[in-house]
Order: structure tokens, then sequence, then C-alpha cells
């Protein structure tokens, strides 16, 4: 399988705490990858360094054969890479489908003096990313919302709006950071059905998450952390059996691994 991402000997190292130590791994389009780890074990810093926020000392980002090292967040969005996070980054002041549009913005090609004085070029391609915002609400089950606050969305919708805005910029990786934080198990379960739509439409996806009935059940592969070093790699099935990996995160015994 041809690799769309190719992450190569990542180091990447804070005074004198080395937070990733030679990573590597790849994901090809309509793959869902599973990042887990125990708490410091360098996930959400590999995350910062796929989207930009952070420089690796060394190694090598490729996204579709092109270098993305030492290129800025904007940029790497428009090659084609978008995130979640952790917290909320949501505007509250704006309506659900305007929060989606401002993740369109890297893909908008009217100039500014269009934008200001609303030239035809302008209301035409207004009309269609509005339009793709309503359709990408519809996909993750808010379109009902498109309209509404912000404010009216529960926790767990609101989950949903950032994948809907992320999406909005047609990446080729979806980074989701900690997706079923704060969410019931059916909601969980229903971001799940999400995900695996997404990855049917050719969408590569790298998931940071804890909850591991939600990872083994939709993920196939699984990249293991610990120390800022991989530990393992494999099928969901793989890495439940893998003694490295049970003895650092999922408790020190199989039956903790299940």
């Amino acid at each position: 399988m041809t690799a769309l991402l190719e992450i190569a000997d990542i180091r990447k190292v804070f005074g004198g705490l080395t937070a990733l130590d030679g990573v590597s791994f790849t994901l090809a389009s309509g793959q869902i990858l599973g990042l887990v780890g125990p708490n410091g074990s360098g996930k959400s810093t590999l995350l910062n360094v796929l989207s930009g926020i952070y420089t690796p000392e060394a190694g090598e980002v490729r996204l579709a054969g092109q270098s993305l090292r030492g290129r800025a967040p904007h940029q790497i969005a428009k090659a084609g890479l978008a995130r979640s996070f952790q917290n909320q980054q949501l505007f509250t002041g704006l309506s659900v489908v305007d929060n989606v549009l401002v993740g369109r913005a890297c893909r908008l090609q009217a100039g500014v003096l269009a934008s200001i004085f609303g030239g035809l070029a302008f209301r035409r391609e207004e009309a269609a990313a509005r339009q793709q915002a309503v359709d990408l609400l519809t996909l993750v089950g808010l379109g009902w919302a498109a309209e509404a606050e912000v404010q009216r969305l529960s926790y767990g919708q609101r989950r949903l709006l950032e994948i809907a805005r992320a999406l909005a910029s047609d990446p080729k990786v979806l980074l989701l950071d900690e997706p079923c934080a704060g969410l019931s198990q059916a909601e969980a379960d229903d971001l799940a059905v999400v995900i695996t739509r997404l990855k049917t439409q050719g969408l590569a996806v790298i998931v940071i998450e804890h909850n591991m009935r939600f990872v083994m059940g939709l993920v196939d592969r699984i990249v293991a952390l610990n120390f800022g070093q991989k530990i393992g790699e494999g099928t969901p099935a793989e890495i439940r059996a893998n003694p490295a990996v049970v003895a650092a995160y999922l408790g020190g015994s199989s039956r903790a691994a299940h």
C-alpha cells in the first residue's frame, strides 16, 4: 500500500528532555491509525510536529511525497493536513455553520478587495463554501444545527463540529487529538461511525485516544509510544498481545489489554 504520510526518525527535544526519539511510521489513504501510550509518551508532541506547531530537531515528515518540515501551520493545512485539539477551540460568538467556514479559509481564492466589495466571484465562492459547510455538518450529523449558536450544542456535538471544521480545508490526512474526551460511550460509538464513514471516502486519519474500546474497534493499525520512543506497531490484535505495550500502557497484564 502506497504511503500518503511518511514520518521518518522524528526527534524533538525540550531543554534536556527528549520528547520524541526516532519515531517512524507511515499512513496510507483510507487508513485509520491509532496513536496510543501513557501520558507524557510524546503523542501530542508528535501531532504538534506534524501540524507545524513544533519543528523537530531531526527527521522528516512527507505528505504525498512533499516535505512538511519547516512549514508554518497554515501552509501545512493548505498542503492537506488538518487537526482537532484536546481542548475545544470553537468561536462561540459565531453560528455552527460559520465555525465550519473558518476552516475553509485556506482554500478560498477570492482576494481581499473582492471580499470587501462583494464582487460576483466572491459571492459565488462564498455560496459554494457555505453549501459545502452545510454538507459537512450533515456528514457528521449536525445538519439540523447549521444556523444555530454553538452554545446550543452539547459537548459531544461540539466535538463533531470541530471535525466538520477540520474537514472544511479538504484534508488528505486528519489528526484527532483525544476526540472522545468528555464523551459518553454512546457518543463515542457515534463518533466512530462518523470516522469510519470518512475512511470509506479515502481520508487518512490518525487518532490519539485513551478510550481503548474506541481505538480497538475503529483503527486498522496502532503505533504505541513510551518515553518518546515507538515500542510497538501493528494491528489491534498484535498490539493487544505486545508485552511492551501491555506493560507500559494497558495496566501491566494481558487481562488489562482486553
